[in-house]
């Protein structure tokens, strides 16, 4: 406490005493900061624009969601790829090289700046000139510039917005377009099978011209619902392992919803007569063939009507030219500067002209006073 109290009236005393060379440092400071802030550093413009999210539906899980009741709530769970992911590509298409580099050809950025190299201007580019500010509860971006042009900074702005927008929607056209591929290709399949199906029923009936009683029928009618649910599933499954790893939750629960589902119906075609009316175990042998046969042609008409209307919207998707992000504020022109806070920075300035000044004759005035002692 006495060593502090000690330096406060030494500092007092010194500024007291040396106060006109200290004003005169702190003088001199004052005015060069007021050249370099008001004549020779130029005022920085600053102009954004925001934009917003759109859920898109372009993936695999929002197709198989689009109104297909069959087939559950996939879309919950795979569809919506997040808000806070969505920005985050977003923020990687605005920051590529491919966006910025189109920016700095279109502004001629290189010669104004005299880079040498186009990865020093796309370097220097993405960490001082442009900002992004992303707010993941709203879902919005801000993409804002700076520049010593109103103009320019406006304009620049703009065209990473167009670029956000352009490079998206190739983004979003290109996987609408693997999503069809893939899912026509599942369609392909399973139309080949309907049809080899269909001709299997077709002969064993010519054959046999069969026609099972109530009983039986009514056991084929719960092996039917059971073995279409899990046919069902079991596309889920595997449209979820295109979009999602092999570790995600999703995958093992709709893996161990597949394994309940296979336990229950072995126990419908495996249990005893007298623990289950609607077994399969039993019925005479032409009559369980034909059942099987009718049984796999329910289930491959279920597998076709659940992958038509995905096929279908995926080629819509794949043909759409609706822009890809929402702009909810275009960048306007900036009517004042943004930077340098010159006020601030002259204040910041004088006070540390002051400060050094004063520590410096503190201490030059403590080895004077030490060098005294010494000679004496």
């Amino acid at each position: 406490m006495e060593k502090k109290e000690y330096f406060i009236s030494d500092f007092i005393k010194t500024v007291l005493e040396f106060r006109k060379k200290i004003l005169i440092f702190t003088l001199t400071g004052f005015l060069i900061s007021i050249i370099l802030f008001f004549f020779v550093f130029d005022p920085i413009f600053y102009s954004s624009g925001t934009v917003k999210t759109i859920s898109s539906k372009l993936d695999l899980g929002g197709l198989i969601s689009s109104g297909i009741p069959d087939i559950g709530d996939l879309g919950d769970i795979a569809g919506s790829s997040g808000v806070a992911k969505e920005l985050a590509l977003y923020e990687t298409i605005l920051t590529s090289r491919r966006s910025l580099e189109e920016l700095i050809i279109k502004f001629n950025i290189m010669e104004i700046n005299e880079y040498k190299f186009m990865q020093d201007a796309v370097k220097d580019f993405r960490e001082n000139v442009m900002e992004i500010k992303k707010d993941k509860v709203a879902g919005t971006l801000e993409i804002g510039v700076y520049d010593k042009d109103p103009q320019k900074a406006k304009e620049m702005s703009e065209f990473l917005i167009f670029q956000l927008n352009k490079i998206n929607s190739e983004l979003n056209i290109q996987n609408a377009k693997n999503n069809r591929e893939f899912i026509e290709k599942r369609y392909d399949l399973a139309k080949l099978d309907l049809r080899k199906t269909e001709d299997s029923l077709e002969f064993f009936q010519n054959k046999y011209g069969i026609s099972p009683d109530y009983q039986v029928q009514a056991s084929l009618k719960a092996n039917i619902e059971l073995e279409s649910e899990i046919k069902s599933e079991e596309i889920k499954l595997e449209l979820l392992h295109k979009i999602l790893s092999p570790d995600q939750p999703e995958i093992q629960t709709q893996t161990e919803k597949l394994k309940i589902l296979k336990e229950q119906l072995n126990t419908l075609e495996t249990s005893p007569f007298e623990e289950s009316n609607l077994n399969m175990k039993g019925s005479p042998k032409i009559v369980l063939n034909f059942l099987r046969l009718k049984r796999d042609l329910e289930i491959q008409n279920k597998i076709l009507t659940t992958l038509i209307p995905i096929l279908e919207q995926s080629k819509i998707q794949e043909k759409r030219d609706t822009p890809s992000v929402l702009v909810i504020d275009n960048p306007a022109l900036p009517e004042r500067k943004t930077k340098p806070k010159r006020l601030i920075s002259i204040m910041f300035i004088t006070i540390l002209f002051f400060l050094t000044s004063s520590l410096y004759f503190i201490s030059k005035n403590r080895v004077y006073n030490y060098i005294n002692k010494l000679r004496h």
